[in-house]
């Protein structure tokens, strides 16, 4: 079946390089202002963000609404489901316990928890925070079997959908995300402090913090300010999926607010919570770029923490750069807002580093024929490449290692990619042989060279 290339209304990025060099606070801010003005204009965007530096607010908005069938605008004290940002409590929760001595990070985890499944019991509370136990997911398998909307009132059964199955690997070996692992440390907060996970986390975190923004989300629970999750169907915003957060449980039910995550972020640059000695193991990597409720992997050659969430209706994220001392939090209640990217761009306008800002783009209409002169692999080095296919009169591009992903024509030369924000341009040689490419994205150009020979080679993920 041909496929007719023909005028529509696409959203991309602006093919120019954005520079962040000036990075006085005056500068972020307007940058920031426009950038999610344009987010927010193009209609891909709904949530709350925040951008700060030396603890302070630079940047504080929200976009979209919190409520569509009242109308209620999201804000920077609107309150959403944060999902797995939550794990960042529950492993500060396990420090705090093994800091006053209550608990040891390398023994079982059955020594504090009872009826833990025979074939998990010699677990420990390191390996289930850094996810190398090997304590299978236990989520997918809640939603396979339909558990997702009832409520769970017994916590020794909130793994029944799984304590059978033995562990994925032997503990310590491998990483493998395990929401149930983390569940299983919320039940040693509640059996080693004799208070409910809530109540801990409450007590010994969110008070002493001022988050008074901040708590566990339950479907009983009237709460001000909070934002209600959606979906998109068809083109409309649609109520997504239920789950009982009594299925996330210490996995996942915190609700916070952009204000009370950079509280949180201040009060981990001091002794308020736990020890810096204590902080850091959470911010050491064991496997994977994982520590103990972050992730840790450097981004524009500077330290990153960084977590990232989801939950039916909601996606979360919040990086921190404790050199430069930047955080950034962004909060949605709109599936499918693109929260990676936003969070990027903003860290990067904070950090001085190259972005791009959002604006709209039109498909053209070319001779299908052009685009038989741009198959073919382009080198980008001795170990990456770019892939160019053609099927049904379209060009698709696939890089080293990763997922192929569809082109549209701006012109007969140009193309962009409307879910990686990417645009490639290919380009000529004096004798009219299309002979390399260049790929523009993230605020940076990246050239490739057309291969008339492919030699065999190791090519490894292009990023």
């Amino acid at each position: 079946m041909k496929r007719t290339i023909c005028l529509i209304a696409i959203l991309l990025l602006v093919p120019t390089i954005c520079r962040a060099d000036d990075v006085s606070d005056t500068a972020v801010v307007a940058r920031c202002i426009e950038y999610m003005q344009a987010r927010s204009t193009i209609g891909t965007f709904g949530g709350s963000v925040l951008v700060a530096r030396d603890g302070k607010t630079l940047f504080a908005k929200g976009y979209g609404l919190a409520n569509i069938e009242l109308d209620v605008p999201n804000g920077p004290d609107t309150k959403f489901r944060i999902a797995s940002i939550s794990k960042q409590f529950t492993a500060v929760g396990i420090m705090i316990l093994e800091h006053e001595g209550k608990i040891k990070l390398d023994e079982p985890i059955s020594k504090y928890v009872s009826n833990v499944p025979e074939a998990w019991a010699r677990v420990t509370a390191h390996q289930l925070m850094s996810h190398t136990s090997g304590v299978p997911e236990n989520l997918t398998v809640a939603l396979m079997k339909g558990l997702w909307p009832q409520p769970q009132n017994d916590l020794d059964r909130l793994l029944d959908p799984i304590k059978t199955k033995p562990l994925d690997f032997k503990p310590g070996e491998k990483w493998s995300y395990s929401n149930a692992g983390y569940a299983l440390l919320g039940m040693a907060i509640e059996k080693v402090s004799g208070m409910s996970y809530g109540d801990f986390l409450k007590m010994r975190v969110f008070e002493p913090l001022g988050m008074t923004d901040t708590g566990i989300d339950n479907r009983k629970l009237v709460l001000k300010n909070r934002a209600s999750g959606y979906a998109v169907q068809g083109g409309k915003p649609v109520h997504p999926a239920y789950i009982d957060l009594s299925q996330v449980y210490s996995a996942g039910s915190v609700y916070s607010t952009v204000r009370d995550l950079l509280k949180w972020d201040n009060a981990l640059n001091t002794d308020k919570v736990l020890p810096q000695s204590s902080l850091r193991k959470m911010w050491t990597e064991v496997k994977n770029n994982y520590g103990y409720g972050w992730m840790v992997l450097p981004r524009y050659g500077k330290k990153c923490t960084f977590h990232g969430g989801d939950l039916p209706g909601f996606h979360s994220l919040v990086s921190r750069f404790p050199e430069q001392k930047v955080f950034v939090a962004v909060l949605t209640n709109l599936e499918g807002s693109p929260v990676q990217r936003v969070e990027r761009d903003l860290a990067a306008i904070a950090l001085g580093e190259p972005y791009d800002v959002p604006v709209e783009r039109t498909v053209a209409k070319i001779d299908p024929k052009i685009l038989d002169a741009y198959v073919g692999d382009y080198a980008v080095d001795s170990k990456r490449k770019v892939t160019i296919t053609k099927r049904d009169d379209q060009v698709n591009a696939q890089m080293s290692g990763q997922g192929r992903f569809s082109l549209l024509p701006e012109s007969e030369t140009k193309f962009f990619a409307r879910v990686e924000e990417a645009t490639i341009t290919f380009l000529k040689d004096s004798k009219g042989a299309v002979s390399r490419l260049v790929i523009h994205q993230n605020g940076k150009d990246v050239e490739a060279k057309k291969i008339t020979k492919p030699e065999k080679s190791s090519w490894l993920p292009f990023n």
